[in-house]
């Protein structure tokens, strides 16, 4: 009889083992750290910005040991940010993207040194770094049974600047955390060995905590595009069906406001602009998401032809 209530109990423990752990589990959790909520903004996108991402740059001091020279930890773990990132506004369908691979530093200004010299054709620029990344394994050890457990932790930075001044007009913080857990009863279960796809899960939950901020600050600020060239009444303006200009609609022209020094930042700044003339686009020409151009007429007001470099195009 005790040997059968031995038997019963073992067959009960690794039944109850078995439905545990038979399946590798692996889930991720989010913990978010907002610089500041930004309000959402309309769903409707009509007009797209140019939107430039460059190259995360690596931080973390596992990226950075004398350990992992040759490695290309630090390339991969950058790649890896700069391409959730860049999957991750595309499925938005909001912006046209140009990647830029340059690592382009902040100074203490918050400011892009000689932002002119690399001649980014885009609105914006979007940084990134990966401040902080960390994996540990815990494990439980009973009578029939064993666990194993990874954690990644990872923290990213991201930061958007104006390419028209080098200033940093957004930033904030997010991290995440990815795991997975498998488990063996009497030997018998999954054999988890070191698992290389939590790296960018951690990634990936941390830019998602940061994600819907970033695309409302995108949002609220205006769109804009330039005038390229003025010929009477008609003027050639920059982009065209792909960043979402269409016949008949009509836009708003301002000459830029001028720039006064901040004395408590000894920054430049730009004063608000003011309305010079309305214009309506009577044909859109086709091209690439960089050479597109649209065809529009003055219908009230007056673009001076002498100083278009100090004109720009508004829908707000």
């Amino acid at each position: 009889m005790k040997y059968l209530v031995v038997l019963l109990i073992t067959c009960i423990l690794f039944a109850g083992g078995c439905a545990s752990f038979q399946e590798e589990q692996t889930q991720a959790t989010l913990s978010i750290s907002p610089a500041g909520t930004i309000p959402m903004v309309d769903e409707t996108i009509i007009l797209k910005k140019k939107v430039a991402i460059g190259r995360f740059t690596n931080e973390t001091r596992l990226a950075n040991s004398f350990l992992n020279e040759g490695s290309g930890t630090q390339e991969k773990m950058s790649k890896a940010a700069t391409d959730i990132l860049s999957a991750k506004l595309a499925m938005s369908k909001r912006y046209i993207l140009i990647e830029r691979q340059d690592n382009l530093a902040i100074d203490n200004e918050q400011k892009i040194s000689n932002i002119a010299s690399y001649k980014i054709p885009a609105d914006y620029l979007i940084l990134g770094s990966i401040s902080e990344f960390g994996r540990n394994t815990s494990g439980n050890v009973g009578f029939v049974d064993r666990t194993k457990k990874q954690t990644a932790y990872a923290k990213v930075t991201i930061r958007i600047v104006d390419t028209s001044n080098g200033m940093v007009i957004f930033g904030e913080e997010g991290v995440g955390e990815a795991s997975s857990e498998v488990g063996t009863v009497l030997g018998m279960g999954s054999q988890a060995g070191y698992d290389e796809s939590l790296t960018d899960k951690a990634i990936d939950a941390a830019i998602s905590g940061v994600i819907q901020n970033l695309m409302n600050k995108l949002s609220h600020d205006p769109w804009r595009s330039y005038v390229l060239s003025l010929e009477g009444n008609e003027a050639y303006i920059s982009g065209g069906t792909i960043q979402g200009i269409a016949k008949g609609d009509t836009f708003k022209v301002y000459q830029r406001g001028k720039k006064v020094m901040n004395p408590q930042t000894n920054v430049a700044v730009e004063l608000p602009g003011t309305q010079i003339a309305t214009i309506r686009v009577v044909e859109t020409i086709p091209g690439t998401e960089l050479t597109e151009i649209s065809k529009a007429e003055v219908i009230l007001g007056s673009i001076p032809a002498t100083d278009l470099s100090n004109i720009y195009i508004s829908d707000k």
